[in-house]
């Protein structure tokens, strides 16, 4: 059974481990919004749906590159309570895992939200194209 003193080190380090992801979520996706510019939706019709899904492709690699940096910052920056009840900070599951950094991140990136949205709707209009084109086939509409 855990003591009274470890089980306040462990809530405590959880607590501040929790705010230090979502600071860094916070600030580095209003950081990436900023370097890739407001979303412009008459610029994005006008490219190319390759173009789109490799720049979706791009946030989510700049998103893993970020959690993994962000994780090994994260766990080197020393806990005030280390040793508290016989609490030892590296041992903390919440502090190798980068959930909280990863929600939060796509939370506010406003620029990725919009390119899905906007990629969602193109790949849509498109599906619906191909089914009205299909059914106007002779010979396939009993099939479509």
């Amino acid at each position: 059974m855990y003591s009274l003193a470890f089980l306040t080190a462990k809530l405590l380090d959880i607590g501040l481990v929790t705010v230090y992801y979502f600071l860094a979520a916070f600030t580095l996706s209003w950081l990436v919004d900023r370097w890739m510019g407001p979303f412009d939706e008459e610029k994005a019709r006008k490219r190319p749906m390759v173009y789109i899904i490799l720049e979706v492709i791009f946030q989510f690699f700049l998103l893993g590159v970020l959690a993994y940096v962000t994780r090994n910052v994260v766990e080197r920056i020393p806990f005030p309570l280390e040793g508290f009840g016989g609490f030892h900070n590296h041992r903390l599951k919440e502090l190798h895992e980068a959930g909280v950094f990863v929600i939060v991140f796509l939370f506010y990136q406003e620029h990725l939200a919009l390119n899905l949205k906007h990629l969602a709707e193109r790949i849509s209009d498109h599906a619906d194209d191909g089914k009205e084109n299909k059914s106007e086939h002779p010979g396939l509409g009993k099939f479509m």
